[in-house]
């Protein structure tokens, strides 16, 4: 377990305060990422399909962009994972019928059976990541992270 310090420099100064904030989001993502890969990993699958299928098999069909912001991913990478999930028959892309020039990706129901066996094992992951939490603290931790997320952004 690896100990985090808070510095009497960190008390006092929001500048500091911010930049280790920030510090440990990043690092948690790593943990909870590296976890999830090695989940994955033993059954022989990518945790870069992880984020995308199961995504779409939540939220349902997304335009390129809204899932490109959606699981945090660059829109070129996620073209070309698209299109390797496609070859596995596992996602779609059609036409948006509210906007023809618009596409929409979709999980099939391949790629919703993929998610379906593989999310067991990679919420206990998940799980095992956020052990050091109770139930009550992780719900107050999602509470921020969704208001962090919806506070405006400097253009």
């Amino acid at each position: 377990m690896v100990e985090v310090k808070d510095s009497p420099q960190v008390q006092t100064s929001s500048v500091l305060l911010a930049e280790e904030i920030s510090r440990l989001i990043l690092r948690t993502r790593k943990r909870l990422w590296h976890m999830m890969a090695a989940t994955l990993e033993e059954r022989g699958e990518s945790s870069f399909d992880w984020p995308v299928l199961c995504y779409l098999a939540r939220n349902g069909p997304s335009s390129q962009r809204d899932l490109a912001y959606g699981v945090a991913q660059h829109p070129a990478g996620l073209s070309r994972l698209i299109e390797e999930l496609e070859g596995r028959k596992l996602v779609r892309r059609r036409v948006d019928k509210n906007d023809r020039r618009r596409q929409l990706v979709e999980a099939t129901a391949k790629g919703k059976a993929w998610v379906d066996d593989l999310t067991p094992h990679v919420f206990a992951a998940f799980d095992q990541a956020l052990g050091g939490l109770e139930d009550d603290e992780r719900h107050v931790l999602r509470s921020l992270l969704i208001k962090l997320l919806a506070a405006p952004t400097p253009e």
